[in-house]
């Protein structure tokens, strides 16, 4: 596991949290402040109102009063959407961010192995070798009998981690050759359901998460 990236990651995490929570607490202060205004023209004209003033006195400021009122709570209504907003922004780039270094780390558990392939279709080989490599990862392919000897197998099952079959594209022969020699040497054996690029790296993915199937 690359600790190094992984620090990074967390530090660029921490850094962004602490800026939301920054801007949420400002937004907090706004909302705090325009929720004050509203309740302070009311509480000033109870003070300063007569008692005994006639009723079209009193009513009088009420339409201006009452069209200030809607504006502050309309303000504070956009401040809190905003806050929201701004909260839930933070909280989704913080989670794409734990997503992809949670991804990066996988991908070091996988460096520095090696794998078998065989059978597949030759035109796959160089993807699937870029695949591999991408998880830092080297990988040797076997045609599954095409051309090259099925007994060649055994010669390269000890040196590799792991043997991956697509069981829509190997012969029969190469499939029980390949069984055999993984059970000889404990090595796993991993069946995919075609040769694709995308069902090998699904299979990576698994194993990079600790379901590699035996």
């Amino acid at each position: 596991m690359n600790y190094v990236t992984a620090g990074r990651a967390e530090a660029v995490l921490k850094s962004m949290i602490a800026e939301r929570d920054r801007r949420i607490a400002d937004l907090e202060r706004q909302v705090a402040a325009l929720k004050k205004q509203i309740a302070t023209p009311q509480e000033t004209t109870a003070a300063v109102a007569p008692a005994a003033a006639p009723r079209v006195e009193i009513r009088a400021p009420q339409a201006p009063r009452s069209v200030e009122v809607t504006k502050i709570k309309r303000r504070t209504g956009e401040a809190e959407r905003k806050a929201m907003r701004e909260k839930h922004r933070q909280q989704q780039q913080a989670r794409q961010q734990t997503e992809t270094a949670d991804k990066a780390d996988g991908k070091a558990g996988l460096e520095g192995r090696s794998f078998l392939y065989v059978g597949g279709r030759d035109c796959q080989v160089a993807h699937l070798r870029q695949i591999a490599s991408s998880y830092g990862a080297n990988l040797i392919h076997h045609d599954g009998g095409l051309r090259e000897a099925v007994s060649r197998i055994d010669n390269v099952l000890p040196s590799v981690d792991c043997v991956f079959c697509p069981i829509d594209c190997i012969s029969h022969d190469a499939c029980i050759r390949v069984k055999t020699g993984c059970k000889k040497w404990e090595k796993a054996f991993v069946p995919l359901r075609n040769g694709s690029k995308s069902s090998f790296e699904r299979a990576l993915q698994s194993m990079s998460q600790g379901e590699t199937t035996q």
